[in-house]
């Protein structure tokens, strides 16, 4: 049986190309409510622990939602013009 992984770790599958992946999630959209999840791939699952646990460090406190909003306002401010 594998080992758990804990709230907030993401998870690690291997591919069918051979590939080890690791996914987490970094928030929520503010339209639709569904999780935003982002990926690591790498050759072995040492590889991609290390890149996970990275990418995680990275995006506490970033709130996709809002950041989208925001791109999404300044394009239609610069179509306007």
């Amino acid at each position: 049986m594998p080992k758990r992984r804990a709230n907030g770790e993401g998870n690690i599958r291997k591919r069918k190309d051979g590939r080890w992946e690791g996914r987490y999630t970094v928030g929520h959209d503010s339209e639709t409510g569904k999780a935003v999840i982002k990926n690591v791939l790498g050759k072995t699952q040492a590889e991609v622990k290390e890149k996970l646990k990275k990418a995680i460090e990275e995006n506490v406190g970033i709130d996709y939602g809002r950041a989208k909003s925001a791109a999404t306002d300044s394009v239609a401010r610069d179509t306007a013009q």
